[in-house]
């Protein structure tokens, strides 16, 4: 693993006492703020979302024809099918059309693929999906930007296509008929909307075209959902979209939303942070493990005795995936310990995993070794594969240069899908590891924002300020000296637990998750080292509604 070197801010203090001056921060907040934003416009904006405007819908190209055609539809008592994928923002992206479709009077029902039958995207299963609906018309979301082939078919079979989505475009890969994407416009204003965000604004371009009033809160309950989970860049008015959608889930009449957040709730306001790592994965557990249907099946259900019993249905596949992806996980850590240190990308494959969680033992890869990652799960002459970016890097521009060994890919700068022939995965790795580093990879560090013990209450305050992190507001580190441990204990998987003092009245749990294989031991903290991490939201009752998250100890 490349060493990984640790660096003191600088710089800060006149811009943080300009701001402090300016818009009565604390020192804290302030110092943070600092080295992210310019100008007092943009400071403001990022302090108060409500400042940033909604996006015109009908900016978005294509978007008055595809409001258009669901209109007529609408009139004319069609039958719409919504085609979503199995990840979250496609999940959130075909709840965010069913519902808003329904609302507007449409006879609309729902096609979601499987993994394991048909993959991402349209398919020859779409088509019969739809057939079957007995649909003349189909709209997407969050794929079918390339589905040229597939479109055709559907165009020779009398039904009529809408793709939503923000997928980047291939050549040649565009379908017959609507296709509303950003990202098919050079330097649109609204390229870093996730799927689902572009399926709202269609809904809402058809609502105004109706003469309907569409009320937001319901929706962008999803669409934050999808926007943190699919790590789109938190631009302001994705950032308006989420503050805003965070604020509706806490209170969501939703039965399903409800349960998944109650125990979150009982701890504080819904964060990026309970997205990520508590409502994202168990969504796309559904999908990995069995059927993504499970998802949708919930976020429609209003009877509260059965959205519980999809509810605890959700928590046994998620149980299962985590046990999977441990498993999986240790394995592909060994092959990459082997890999050469100076290689460009990590690569592991493996007969024994399950496909459905490829995509997180990927991101954990690249998050252990500060590098894009590739996992394969081989199943007889083919392997499929997931890719997961290391920062800035482009794991879909990765995965270009070497397209001439792929059966198929596609995907988006932070993550990516692909199929190879088993008999060429030596070859692809050889290729992919010789690539040259971009300038991201070569930055062998990070930097840190020096705070005393006492300031991590204002600390705490100013995450949920910050929040929600993400691309182009990526979440800060803060390092920590002069601590003392007053009970240390190592938990099982190798975790390290310390209570520390940091105030007279005060005690906040720290804890370094894999801390053993990290190096450290219950004694590393000291009050004559530096501690580094983040403080992060408490899932347990307890004194305090934040532990920090400790990244490293120097």
């Amino acid at each position: 693993m490349s060493a990984w070197e640790w660096r003191e801010a600088s710089g800060w203090n006149e811009r943080a006492a300009g701001l402090r001056d300016r818009f009565g921060l604390d020192a804290v907040l302030a110092m943070l703020l600092s080295q992210r934003l310019d100008g007092e416009a943009e400071v403001g904006a990022f302090l108060d979302p409500n400042l940033v405007p909604w996006p015109d819908p009908a900016r978005l190209p294509e978007a008055t024809e595809a409001a258009a055609r669901l209109a007529r539809a609408v009139a004319d008592g069609e039958a719409v099918v919504v085609h979503g994928d199995y990840d979250v923002d496609g999940l959130m992206g075909t709840a965010v059309l069913m519902g808003g479709l329904k609302s507007l009077g449409a006879k609309v029902d729902a096609f979601v693929p499987s993994r394991f039958d048909g993959g991402y995207g349209l398919s020859e299963t779409s088509l019969e999906a739809v057939k079957r609906a007995g649909a003349n018309l189909l709209i997407t979301t969050d794929c079918g930007t390339n589905a040229r082939e597939i479109g055709e078919r559907l165009r020779e079979a009398g039904i009529d296509i809408i793709v939503t989505d923000h997928h980047l475009p291939d050549p040649g890969g565009r379908p017959p008929g609507i296709v509303v994407n950003p990202k098919g416009t050079r330097d649109h204003p609204d390229r870093d909307l996730c799927g689902a965000a572009v399926a709202l604004q269609v809904l809402r371009c058809t609502a105004a075209l109706m003469g309907r009033d569409l009320p937001l809160e319901p929706f962008l309950r999803l669409v934050a959902i999808a926007t943190v989970a699919d790590v789109v860049p938190m631009t302001p008015v994705n950032r308006k979209i989420c503050k805003a959608g965070f604020l509706a889930l806490e209170r969501t009449p939703n039965p399903g939303l409800a349960l998944l957040l109650e125990d979150i709730l009982r701890m504080g306001p819904v964060r990026s942070h309970h997205i990520s790592y508590h409502v994202a994965p168990r969504f796309n557990a559904a999908g990995r493990m069995e059927d993504a249907r499970l998802v949708l099946d919930l976020l429609l259900e209003r009877d509260p005795a059965v959205a519980a019993r999809l509810k605890g249905r959700l928590e046994s596949l998620n149980d299962q995936r985590k046990a999977y992806q441990i498993a999986a996980f240790e394995e592909a850590l060994e092959q990459a310990r082997l890999a050469p240190e100076e290689d460009r990308v990590i690569v592991a494959a493996s007969g024994n995993w399950h496909k459905g969680i490829i995509g997180p033992v990927a991101a954990r890869l690249a998050e252990t070794f500060k590098k894009s990652a590739f996992v394969l799960c081989v199943e007889g002459d083919v392997a499929v594969g997931s890719g997961r970016a290391w920062k800035h890097d482009n794991v879909t521009a990765l995965l270009r240069e070497v397209s001439d060994l792929l059966l198929r890919f596609g995907g988006h700068s932070g993550a990516a899908g692909f199929s190879v022939e088993a008999g060429k995965i030596p070859e692809l790795e050889r290729r992919l590891s010789a690539l040259p580093p971009s300038a991201e990879a070569q930055q062998h560090g990070e930097t840190y924002f020096p705070i005393q013990p006492s300031q991590l209450e204002d600390a705490w305050r100013a995450w949920g300020l910050l929040d929600p992190f993400g691309p182009g507001n990526p979440e800060p580190y803060l390092g920590l000296s002069g601590l003392c441990a007053r009970g240390q204990k190592t938990m099982s998987g190798g975790h390290l637990a310390w209570e520390v003092g940091v105030s007279p009245s005060q005690t906040v749990q720290f804890i370094a998750w894999n801390g053993e294989s990290m190096g450290l031991g219950p004694s590393s903290l000291a009050p004559s080292r530096t501690v580094i991490g983040r403080p992060s939201p408490q899932q347990r009752p307890g004194p305090s509604p934040y532990y920090f998250n400790v990244a490293a100890i120097l």
